[in-house]
């Protein structure tokens, strides 16, 4: 683009005088180059005849006029610069290829984008070159037809788009866009020439054509293709896929298990999802009764653009026909599978080959006979001998309980282990009592001693039992069954058999939704304390102190009872948390009223299992000197049962939180084995006589010819003899207080006197 020279200012006057016109102000701003000049014009009119005075001032309005001009071209090539560069952002600088083409197809300018798809390294190389001998033939004739068109009038013609194939000179490559076509303004030597710019539409093509050709793989292929979402359902499968479905390409979750040897099991989609990996597995369907194919199934994540896995993508290859002639390969693949669902350690069956042997049983069943009952068995306390003996050691003895089961059970019943200490069996044609027989001969025979490194073991064994049809049709929902029949033998004393009942169902649903809320609770702080008072045995007005008890109320469950979250809790691992949560709300509180000048000795109960760790000692200590609370006015209170299974941490921390002043109780003294050496060792406080015996103290209560008066009367003389306090748990009704204060008890907690207090109930109490 050109470019405007401003003129020189003309030289002033010759007799040098500058008249007060000459002079004139600067133009106001916004005020035109007309409007000043005509203001002056009229100014020069008023001074009157022509005199020399005119004359002079006359050349000092032709000096204005050539100034303003000056200045009009001056402003002229500024808006003429922005124009330039307006024109370079929107053209030149152009993301998208732009060029300008004169009548002929010449290309007479063009942008850096253009020259890169046309593929010249500047724009100097392609302009001045003919766009036709870079276009496909359709192009050519469309382009020539438009270029040809006379414009309409004087009007510019109106726009257009076609599309057009670019061929590159140089490697000869092709690619799909379509040219938008724009008249120019007419201006002299530029008459007719045409704005193009290209939108590309090759990805457009590309992803219809990869489309095309990945939607023709999936359905010509023999390879089964599908894919299933995050809750497991069926969303996708091609055609080979669905002849085996008959003809559904989609399937719920319940619908899906009758072709797991097909398509996968939903656990396999669940390892995926959880590793985000790969992983591959054999299976086998039958697609009629005497035809039982093979199948490598590879399962794999599907995931979006952030990466997120979306769905588990899966391919299952028939290999029977591949194997079929080819017996080293068939005998491989059947090893293959054989050890894909063999447990490695005990050679049982694992989780999935059981429950294929048990899905394959199921189908088998006469609807006339006796069904099928599966069991489902826990040993006791597995976990502590392999603790104390090492797992080495534990892998032993499950080896060998898997082969006294094999010999107790024979042949009639598929064993299997499901993980762990747990192991599976199913009894075809059997009635639930004729499985419960089995079943108690084999538990009789498992507590028989186990002779391992030298040393005899013994071994109980819980079981859950269920049956088909009458607690559930498939196998997951009949395993289901018997694992809650299980906790419910092991939740009443463990060494027992337990049948599935259908109030059992909502006892499951119910301890699921109440571990969930424990979770959440144990992060919001949800609980609270409430204290029922320790009074004087002879003087039940004198309140010489309280237990902590704990309460939560959660908003969608109400009320939930300590028998009911804290089995929870120290079962899935969260008993120290929960233990920690109790200790920190008696510190809040005990510490209000230590500094209001009350001292109540409060018990609190912890998990023997939060004994064994390293943390409670500390976190005691520290939670006491915080609050500034004396230390003999907390008393921690640990079942007896629970310091039978101490470990030698567990006791060296109650000795070192005894060194440091806080007292010990034992709670529930005469329902554990024996105590006698952890009495002597730790030296506690108090014994608490168990609420069970007790309840056995009223007069003409008959229970055995007084058992319970004895042993209640022996406690109270150990106790004595030790210098212990004694606390009698559950005192309920007169004939109870009038016994243990004639036989010399100190203290009690009960009903009778009062339950658990909220603070400002407990407070009134005391007078506080």
């Amino acid at each position: 683009m050109g470019r405007h020279d401003a003129p020189a200012p003309l030289p002033a006057a010759e007799d040098g005088r500058t008249s007060d016109i000459g002079q004139a102000s600067p133009r106001p701003s916004g005020q035109s180059f007309e409007l000043e000049l005509q203001a002056f014009t009229r100014q020069l009119a008023a001074c009157g005849p022509d005199t020399s005075a005119t004359r002079s001032d006359r050349l000092d309005l032709i000096q204005v006029e050539l100034d303003l001009q000056n200045r009009e071209l001056r402003e002229a090539h500024a808006a003429s610069e922005r124009e330039r560069r307006k024109y370079l952002t929107l053209f030149e600088r152009l993301p998208l290829p732009a060029a300008v083409l004169d009548r002929g197809g010449v290309v007479r300018e063009a942008n850096e984008a253009a020259a890169a798809v046309f593929g010249f390294a500047t724009t100097e190389q392609l302009c001045n070159r003919s766009v036709y001998r870079m276009l496909d033939e359709t192009a050519r004739s469309r382009l020539h037809a438009y270029l040809a068109a006379p414009p309409s009038g004087t009007e510019e013609g109106p726009a257009t788009a076609i599309p057009v194939h670019v061929g590159r000179p140089r490697d000869g490559v092709y690619l799909s866009y379509d040219a938008h076509l724009a008249r120019l303004p007419a201006c002299s030597e530029e008459d007719g020439r045409v704005h193009m710019l290209l939108v590309e539409r090759h990805s457009d093509d590309r992803q219809e054509h990869e489309r095309h050709c990945h939607q023709m793989l999936s359905e010509s292929t023999s390879t089964l293709i599908h894919a299933f979402d995050l809750t497991g359902n069926l969303i996708f499968a091609n055609r080979a896929a669905s002849a085996y479905l008959d003809g559904a390409e989609t399937l719920s979750v319940e619908q899906r298990r009758a072709f797991d040897g097909l398509l996968g099991s939903r656990a396999l989609d669940i390892e995926v999802l959880i590793a985000g990996k790969p992983t591959s597995n054999q299976g086998r369907h039958a697609t009629a009764p005497d035809d039982r194919r093979s199948f490598l199934i590879q399962k794999f994540p599907l995931r979006d653009d952030s990466g997120k896995i979306v769905a588990v993508g899966g391919t299952s290859t028939d290999v029977s026909t591949l194997m079929a002639g080819h017996s080293d390969l068939h005998a491989a693949f059947s090893l293959a599978n054989d050890l894909a669902n063999r447990d490695p350690l005990t050679g049982l069956a694992n989780r999935p080959g059981f429950l294929e042997r048990l899905r394959d049983a199921l189908s088998r069943l006469d609807p006339m006979g006796k069904g099928l009952a599966l069991g489902f068995l826990d040993i006791d306390a597995f976990k502590d001998i392999n603790d104390g003996m090492g797992h080495e050691v534990g892998d032993a003895i499950l080896s060998a309980f898997a082969r006294r089961l094999e010999d107790i059970m024979g042949e009639r019943a598929c064993l299997g282990r499901f993980g762990g200490d747990e192991f599976l069996f199913f009894i075809a044609d059997s009635t639930p009592e004729e499985a419960e027989r089995l079943l108690q001969r084999t538990l009789g025979d498992i507590r028989s001693p186990y002779e391992v490194a030298g040393t005899r073991v013994l071994l109980t064994c819980s079981a859950g039992l269920s049956h088909y049809p009458r607690d559930a049709e498939r196998a997951e929902d009949l395993l289901r069954a018997a694992d809650m029949a299980l906790y419910s033998a092991k939740s009443n004393g463990r060494d027992r058999i337990s049948h599935f009942k259908e109030s059992l169902r909502f006892t499951s649903e119910r301890r699921l939704r109440v571990f969930s809320a424990l979770r959440k609770a144990l992060c919001e702080d949800s609980f609270r304390l409430v204290f029922q008072p320790k009074f004087d045995i002879s003087d039940r007005r004198r309140i010489i102190g309280a237990e902590a008890l704990l309460r939560w109320h959660d908003p969608q469950l109400g009320d939930v009872s300590p028998a009911e979250f804290v089995p929870l809790a120290e079962a899935n691992g969260l008993y120290n948390a929960l233990d920690l949560r109790v200790l920190k709300l008696f510190a809040r509180q005990q510490g209000d009223w230590v500094r209001r000048g009350l001292r109540v000795p409060v018990s609190v109960n912890i998990s023997a299992r939060s004994l064994q760790g390293t943390e409670l000692v500390p976190s005691v200590l520290a939670l006491l000197d915080y609050h500034e609370i004396p230390p003999e006015l907390l008393l921690l209170e640990i079942t007896e049962t629970g310091l039978m299974n101490c470990t030698g941490e567990a006791t060296r921390n109650l000795a070192d939180l005894a060194d440091a002043g806080v007292r010990i109780s034992i709670d529930d003294f005469g329902t554990g084995y024996s105590s006698l050496a952890y009495l002597q060792k730790l030296h506690p406080s108090e014994l608490k006589i168990d609420r069970s015996f007790i309840a056995h103290l009223d007069a003409g209560d008959g229970d055995g010819d007084g058992a319970s008066e004895r042993i209640v009367r022996a406690m109270l003389a150990l106790a004595e003899s030790l210098q212990l306090s004694t606390v009698a748990e559950g005192i309920e009704t007169e004939e109870q207080l009038a016994w243990l204060v004639e036989n010399g008890c100190e203290f009690g907690q009960g009903f009778l006197v009062s339950p658990g207090l909220e603070i400002a109930a407990f407070e009134t109490l005391i007078g506080a």
